[in-house]
């Protein structure tokens, strides 16, 4: 009876041990999956912030995210495969946006001049993971065919595929565009450019830049053609856009203040140009020019210390955005080409984020609704918080110079927009966009006497703890100030006076009557290393000044005070 009793009674439960110990690599795989789309989320938020500010923990991060950005992916996906649960739609999506992160969502290309020589084996990465990805969708192709109702996230994806896999061919080919291996290749033009086009013997005129045929845009067009002369002896052909040609165009948008900025940022582009030719190792055939000391002390340093300013800021911009953006590249290929990627990849994202919300999962009585939500929500927030960096992605590039400079050219070239009224308060309105100002305005300091002595103990910590991977403290290094307004003046004011005739100090010196004393710490062409022993001199020579009169300031503010009391 007892015996009939006993298997009459129900069994104890199941022990859900099992099981929650199988979904541990569930959670562990959202975790990594969340931390990827903050690592996303980071890079468009300081990428852009890495040119306006020097501070060290800025660059640090950006440079970490990056490198860290391969292992992080491969890591994940790892797990996802290895996990014991079948939510293959959501780990599909999740892992196309992982291996986004590859493809420098944002417009980073590189974080340093070795990362972009080193751009053979990045493209190596990138091609492993393309195949991986291939992959993933085909798995999941697979899969479709059994589970008809999975269909609708097959087109989003096969699309953000094909975007990713433009996002990795344009990130690989502006990093090999300014190798050192391929910069010569495309900064040669410019150089038979300005020798053959530009320093021909013709009138010129600084204040209207009559003469000055400086190219803004057009390089794709200069091209050598088997069989026909070189195309610097067919002018006429060219169809590049100039300097002179924006400054003599007459439309609304480029009369007044504001058209004289827009023209200044066109300049800063064709200057931009010029200055890669250095880098490469060109010589500037204009330098001894008179046109070009006339566009300097006549055109450039003649109006206000802003404009000239302003004029090399936005040009080291470009320069920078060249080597370390993908903004050059694709604006050689098409004046807006930059904005069709992003644009695409915010539609797909966001049908992809609609698309999600008819996933359909395994009924899985182990696993409680909040977990299911859980996946619902993340495989909804990752395409909705990319489809917003994207879009931000987009502002960017039309609150920036090169977008400006497009506008500008279509404006100039095509008589109609300057007629329409329509399409002159649309362009006028694209160029109000504002982004981060291109530079901080600041002047990094360092004084040796001062702080020879001063150590970072947490950096030289930091610095052997990382195994030498973070930088020691800099020595000397001290706060950064404000460019004020009365320098850029004195600056301005003491290059007009020289008219191009530097004297490496001499001319202070004979102003202050101290030539016969002090003139061996002008000699900075003797021998090997006479610049910086002469900079050093200087700088020891201003720091003992500074103090000096800082200690009369401080007598007389006491002999003040005590006379008042």
């Amino acid at each position: 009876m007892a015996t009939a009793e006993m298997a009459l009674a129900p069994g104890l439960p199941p022990s859900p041990t099992p099981k929650l110990h199988e979904a541990l690599p569930l959670f562990y795989v959202i975790a990594l999956v969340f931390l990827a789309v903050l690592a996303i989320f980071l890079l468009h938020i300081l990428g852009p912030l890495r040119r306006w500010s020097s501070h060290g923990l800025l660059h640090y991060i950006v440079m970490v995210i990056y490198t860290l950005s391969y292992p992080l992916v491969g890591y994940t996906i790892g797990w996802m495969q290895s996990t014991n649960y079948l939510y293959f739609n959501d780990f599909t999506v999740w892992a196309v946006f992982l291996l986004l992160l590859l493809s420098s969502t944002d417009s980073l290309t590189a974080c340093s001049i070795n990362d972009i020589e080193s751009w053979k084996s990045i493209y190596v990465k990138h091609l492993f993971k393309g195949f991986l990805l291939v992959f993933i969708l085909l798995k999941f192709g697979y899969y479709i065919e059994k589970d008809v109702d999975a269909d609708y996230l097959w087109y989003p994806l096969s699309l953000i595929l094909v975007v990713i896999v433009l996002k990795s061919y344009v990130m690989i080919a502006s990093m090999r565009m300014v190798s050192k291996s391929y910069l010569g290749k495309n900064v040669k033009m410019i150089a038979e450019y300005m020798h053959h086009i530009d320093n021909k013997l013709v009138a010129f005129d600084p204040v209207t830049m009559e003469g000055y045929r400086y190219m803004v845009a057009g390089e794709k067009h200069c091209i050598n053609r088997r069989g026909r002369a070189p195309w610097y002896k067919r002018p006429d052909d060219l169809k590049v856009t100039t300097v002179e040609q924006i400054w003599q165009c007459e439309g609304n948008l480029l009369i007044g203040d504001q058209g004289k900025v827009l023209k200044d940022l066109c300049l800063s582009m064709a200057l931009s140009k010029m200055l890669n030719r250095r880098f490469a190792g060109f010589k500037l055939s204009e330098a001894e020019l008179e046109k070009t000391h006339d566009f300097v002390f006549k055109g450039l340093l003649a109006g206000d210390e802003q404009q000239a300013f302003r004029v090399i800021e936005e040009e080291l911009v470009f320069v920078h955005d060249m080597y370390y953006t993908r903004y050059s590249y694709l604006y050689q290929k098409g004046r807006y080409l930059a904005l069709c990627l992003p644009v695409i990849m915010s539609a797909l994202c966001s049908w992809l984020a609609v698309a999600s919300l008819h996933i359909k999962r395994t009924d899985d009585p182990y696993l409680s609704s909040r977990l299911n939500r859980t996946l619902l929500s993340g495989t909804i927030v990752i395409p909705v918080v990319v489809a917003f960096l994207e879009a931000y992605q987009t502002y960017l590039y039309m609150a920036s110079g090169w977008f400006k400079v497009a506008l500008i050219r279509s404006y100039v070239t095509a008589p109609f927009l300057q007629t329409s009224c329509c399409s002159e308060m649309i362009i006028r309105l694209l160029l109000m966009l504002k982004a981060f100002r291109p530079w901080k305005g600041r002047l990094g300091q360092y004084c040796f006497l001062e702080s020879l002595c001063r150590k970072s103990k947490i950096m030289n910590c930091l610095h052997y703890a990382t195994l030498r991977l973070v930088d020691k403290a800099v020595k000397g290094r001290m706060e950064s100030v404000k460019l004020s307004g009365n320098v850029k003046k004195a600056i301005i004011d003491s290059l007009l006076g020289s008219n191009g005739n530097l004297t490496n100090g001499v001319t202070s010196l004979q102003r202050n009557g101290v030539h016969g004393d002090l003139s061996w710490a002008c000699d900075a062409t003797a021998t090997d290393g006479a610049v910086s022993r002469t900079i050093l001199v200087w700088h020891i020579a201003t720091t003992l000044c500074e103090h000096q009169l800082d200690k009369q300031g401080k007598q007389a503010e006491a002999l003040y005070i005590g006379s008042h009391t």
